[in-house]
């Protein structure tokens, strides 16, 4: 082994260029492949799927927001680095957000708990407005039951995180990358105490460094090796409608809904999901916020349901995500956590800066021994 090192955390590399596998091809393992392949890294991506976004990353909703942490927590703070990285990313990939939406609003159930949600954010430093009714009225006419007032927040961005992990990876492939698809990953293979290859359906990949940013299946690769990381899932459905007409110009999250309007019309419903043991409540639930939708706004007739998709997303109970090596095996890289969404780009950058430089991201130290 060469005595060259790029002071991964400690552990010494190849003084060549690293060749890196990057497990997972959602939004965060996009992120981390093409901030690598930007960096020079030999970089193969691999997705058990027929495209990039096809798990978890297809099925959230797409806020990339701070209005939901709560300030003086550790992940707000970082929310608000990664609403900051969005800002850089799209000045280099504008493309990536050309269907993108942005603000929102915000209320709740009575107008004092509205003015609290403003000021808590206001006196955090958010750029955040109190609008009033005819305001509102005036910027969404489709509100039936516009509130008092509501919290504007108007450097929110409403986008398709699939979408977004396509463009990275495209992107990363660009810098020299490449993907394999529909191949599932058996184990991470070790020598040594060393991470060395990647066994999947189709053989073995050779690797220096291995990034597991698979999500829920993170779990699986650690426990194949012996390592209980903590991560545990917790399911929220989206439910997505077709309809004719513009509805919503903004992300609009209310009491009784939570939705958003895509460039084609398509709506999109976040909600939480508590499973019954049943198989189709999800889409009991997509009939159920259908009528939801008609009461809360003014839709037309032929707005339908287009499907109801459960995503079981990736998270720690200190709701913090996880970027680092693991002490247990060399060579070997976790990046999960919630909000995939919101955090991918940053995690991304700071992956990156971490694998080839040695900067730590300081989100390893929450992981059980």
């Amino acid at each position: 082994m060469s005595a060259v090192s790029l002071k991964l955390s400690g552990i010494p590399v190849p003084s060549k260029s690293p060749q890196i596998a990057v497990v997972g091809a959602g939004i965060i393992g996009c992120a981390i492949a093409y901030n690598l392949a930007l960096r020079g890294a030999n970089v193969v991506l691999v997705e058990e799927g027929p495209e990039p976004g096809h798990g978890v990353t297809g099925r959230a909703f797409g806020w990339v927001n701070v209005i939901n942490g709560t300030p003086d927590n550790s992940n707000y703070t970082l929310w608000r680095k990664a609403i900051d990285e969005y800002r850089r990313l799209e000045t280099v990939l504008p493309e990536a957000f050309s269907s993108a939406r942005r603000g929102s609003l915000i209320w709740e159930t009575t107008p004092e708990e509205t003015e609290q949600l403003f000021d808590l954010h206001h006196r955090a430093g958010e750029e955040v407005e109190l609008v009033k009714r005819d305001v509102l009225r005036e910027w969404e006419p489709c509100l039936r039951h516009p509130p008092e007032h509501a919290v504007y927040s108007p450097r929110d961005l409403a986008l398709d995180p699939a979408q977004l992990a396509k463009t990275l990876a495209a992107a990363a492939v660009g810098a020299g990358a490449s993907i394999r698809f529909a191949e599932n990953v058996l184990a991470v293979e070790t020598a040594n105490g060393r991470a060395t290859a990647l066994l999947t359906s189709s053989g073995s990949i050779p690797a220096d460094i291995v990034v597991l940013a698979a999500g829920a299946g993170v779990n699986k690769l650690a426990a194949g090796l012996g390592i209980d990381i903590g991560l545990e899932t917790s399911p929220a459905a989206l439910l997505r409608y077709a309809c004719s007409i513009p509805v919503v110009s903004r992300i609009v999250c209310a009491p009784r809904i939570e939705i958003r309007q895509a460039r084609d019309n398509t709506l999109f419903i976040a909600k939480s999901f508590v499973p019954d043991g049943t198989d189709d409540l999800p889409q009991r639930m997509a009939e159920t916020m259908l009528s939801v939708l008609r009461e809360e706004l003014g839709v037309p007739d032929d707005v339908a349901i287009l499907d109801a998709r459960v995503g079981h997303r990736p998270i720690f109970a200190d709701r913090m995500p996880r970027a680092g090596f693991l002490p247990q095996i060399e060579g070997l890289y976790v990046a999960v956590g919630h909000p995939g969404v919101i955090l991918a780009p940053l995690l991304g950058r700071l992956a990156a800066q971490e694998i080839l430089d040695g900067h730590e991201t300081g989100l390893m130290a929450f992981l059980p021994n």
